[in-house]
């Protein structure tokens, strides 16, 4: 359990990090103060950012037993994530906002569902959580088009 919170600790903080770089992004945008053009352009950057976490999240192989199920599902919100955010990018020219992907509430969700094994079995071997686990899926999940959370 501690091999696995060693390894996946620093990959959360990173994309909870990155991933609020959206919003500054989106709300320039939404406020007309950055074309849609350069907003693509930091957006992509953003996302290109994003892709190798995914993978990292993906080959996780500290991996409690009890936890693999769990840590598939939330391997695959970053899935999601990045989808939308490609989503998004095309989305941002015409404000097509429609054509976003809906998956914040299964992402929340997964994300609710994982923490709740993740402190199940930190309690059973008795390793404390990081405070930022335990408040895991209460946050925003997709950036908003408008920049706000």
């Amino acid at each position: 359990m501690r091999a696995y919170l060693r390894a996946i600790e620093p990959l959360r903080t990173e994309v909870n990090r990155l991933l609020d770089g959206a919003d500054p992004i989106l709300l320039s945008y939404s406020e007309h103060r950055m074309s849609a053009a350069d907003t693509q352009r930091k957006m992509h950057r953003l996302e290109r950012r994003f892709v190798p976490y995914v993978n990292a999240i993906g080959a996780l192989r500290s991996v409690p037993p009890d936890l693999s199920a769990a840590q598939k599902a939330y391997a695959h919100t970053y899935v999601l994530e990045d989808r939308y955010l490609r989503a998004l990018i095309s989305a941002l020219p015409r404000r097509q906002w429609g054509r976003l992907p809906n998956t914040e509430a299964r992402q929340r969700w997964t994300i609710v569902a994982w923490r709740d094994a993740v402190a199940r079995e930190a309690a059973r071997v008795h390793v404390p959580l990081p405070h930022d686990i335990q408040i895991a899926g209460t946050g925003e999940i997709t950036p908003s088009p408008e920049g706000k959370s």
